[in-house]
């Protein structure tokens, strides 16, 4: 199993409210949760399932950053700093920082050498304002170039996911690692499809799913797991968008929501799952679903930089892993006062 890694290590080879549900269509299944805490955004218990793993977890903390979209734009490179920095001066401090996706402003509708651009940004601001070991997960805006309006044909140098992982020296998009006791998964789960404006959907492909259930079936059924996507596959959040009513249906864009949950939830039905982290959609809710809790979290750039979006402020993921296999998750308003002026994308 991997060891914490350094900052060098993981540039060469490292790499979830606004609404808050309870989903359980099949078999309500009781788990304890306390809130907690000031300000409204409350501390929030994961009960584990399961005995006590083999390996005995530790108590440890991360964070959880998710669509940050650096810019240099709206005071976003500013922005980021300031969050690395709160996150730094967290007591406790955390073990390491978790991306979810979206971690530079836009690669899907320009060219390499502006993708590269904000690649090397977010890299000079993350290696100028913390030291903690930093694991990755890809987002849609770290994709090159599959907008049309990026005039780049598929074998163009760096295009789709190739530029993502040669700037964070990645082999693959997705990996997992082991800390304390606690198996995590990073998923890719971006797959091309979609529509013109949204040209991709949210699913797993053939071979990640295939990876996923032989390192599932490798992994002591006590053991703790956390998983970590760009897209989330359980969440509340749609239904506060108006616009996705039809009628007297619902209808739940593949790009907004993972279409491969009925295929994949089984699985984490095997092991013990304890949280799924997702973001995507810049707001904040929390599904209990089988016993397996879904977070979403708020985004970092909260409204891409010029203030709240939702009702949700700039912000990141707060998660205490308990010894017991248990863990709180806090959703963390670091301060940042956004400028205002101008559209949002």
């Amino acid at each position: 199993m991997p060891q914490k890694p350094t900052r060098r290590d993981l540039l060469k080879t490292a790499v979830a409210g606004a609404a808050t549900a309870a989903l359980d269509p099949f078999a309500p299944i009781a788990r304890a949760m306390e809130l907690t805490g000031a300000g409204g955004n409350g501390d929030q218990t994961g009960a584990p399932r399961g005995s006590a793993t083999a390996s005995r977890p530790q108590a440890f903390r991360f964070v959880h950053f998710t669509d940050i979209h650096v810019t240099t734009e709206r005071r976003g490179d500013q922005g980021f700093a300031a969050a690395l920095k709160a996150a730094n001066n967290l007591k406790p401090r955390p073990d390491f920082i978790l991306t979810g996706g979206d971690l530079i402003w836009d690669a899907l509708e320009v060219d390499r050498e502006k993708a590269h651009a904000q690649f090397a940004l977010f890299k000079k601001i993350l290696d100028d304002h913390t030291d903690l070991p930093v694991y990755h997960t890809i987002g849609n805006h770290d994709i090159l170039g599959w907008s049309e309006k990026s005039g780049l044909k598929p074998d163009a140098a760096g295009y789709g996911k190739a530029l993502y992982g040669d700037e964070l020296g990645l082999p693959r998009t997705w990996h997992t690692f082991s800390h304390k006791g606690w198996r995590f998964f990073c998923l890719d789960n971006l797959q091309p499809g979609g529509t013109t404006r949204y040209p991709y959907e949210g699913r797993l492909d053939d071979e990640q799913f295939d990876w996923l259930k032989a390192e599932f079936a490798a992994t002591d059924p006590a053991t703790p797991i956390i998983l970590c996507e760009h897209i989330p596959t359980v969440t509340a959040t749609p239904y506060g968008h108006e616009q996705l009513i039809d009628g007297i249906h619902w209808k739940l864009q593949n790009s907004l929501v993972c279409t491969d949950g009925p295929k994949r939830l089984p699985l984490y039905l095997t092991r013990n799952v304890q949280l799924c982290l997702s973001g995507h959609i810049h707001e904040r809710d929390r599904c209990e679903l089988n016993g397996i809790t879904f977070i979403n979290d708020g985004a970092v750039c909260a409204g891409w930089w010029k203030g709240s979006y939702r009702g949700v402020e700039e912000g990141f993921g707060i998660i205490d892993v308990r010894a017991d296999g248990t863990f709180l998750h806090q959703y963390f308003d670091y301060g940042w006062q956004a400028v205002k002026t101008g559209p949002r994308p």
